[in-house]
């Protein structure tokens, strides 16, 4: 079931990249993401986190349900500043099941570039991991579902500031 979900994951972060653009028609560009920074929240091995638990978790840290049935964080200007998909295949939410629904996990992640500042997404991103992570007594994994560690948030925080240069020098 969850064998899939990283495809997953992708196929809404392309979707969920274009969605979230607050940019005018004429200037949309429709590309891929350039970088993406994937955090995962499982499950200890052999449970599964309720649907009631995760959504208040959800609600808890501020994430509200809505482009391509997942959850984002929305900034003051309604802007996405990233996304929370359910790891198993479609990677959607229904509402209405949360009461009966069950999953081993979530991923959340950053789509750059994005509309707002990259390392304060990045940062919020972190802080909201670990916030689900405690709140449901689930597991911080990494993209590749290894625990996540200091060291691999340092990694992650290196990327998001080595593609904020790039940007940079690309624009100068």
């Amino acid at each position: 079931m969850v064998t899939g979900a990283v495809s997953s994951t992708k196929a809404a972060i392309k979707k969920e990249s274009s969605a979230k653009r607050k940019t005018p028609p004429a200037q949309e560009d429709n590309t891929e993401p350039e970088e993406v920074i994937i955090f995962n929240v499982m499950a200890p091995s052999g449970h599964r986190f309720n649907g009631t638990d995760l959504l208040n978790a959800f609600m808890n840290a501020g994430l509200k349900f809505g482009d391509m049935s997942i959850f984002h964080l929305y900034n003051a200007h309604n802007e996405v500043i990233f996304s929370l998909a359910n790891m198993v295949v479609p990677g959607t939410f229904n509402l209405s099941e949360m009461a009966s629904f069950e999953s081993p996990g979530v991923s959340l992640f950053l789509s750059l570039p994005t509309t707002v500042e990259s390392m304060d997404a990045f940062e919020k991103l972190v802080g909201v991991a670990k916030q689900l992570s405690s709140e449901l007594g689930g597991e911080l994994k990494d993209e590749n579902r290894s625990v996540m560690t200091g060291q691999t948030i340092e990694h992650c925080r290196a990327r998001v500031a080595e593609f904020e240069r790039k940007r940079r020098l690309a624009h100068a």
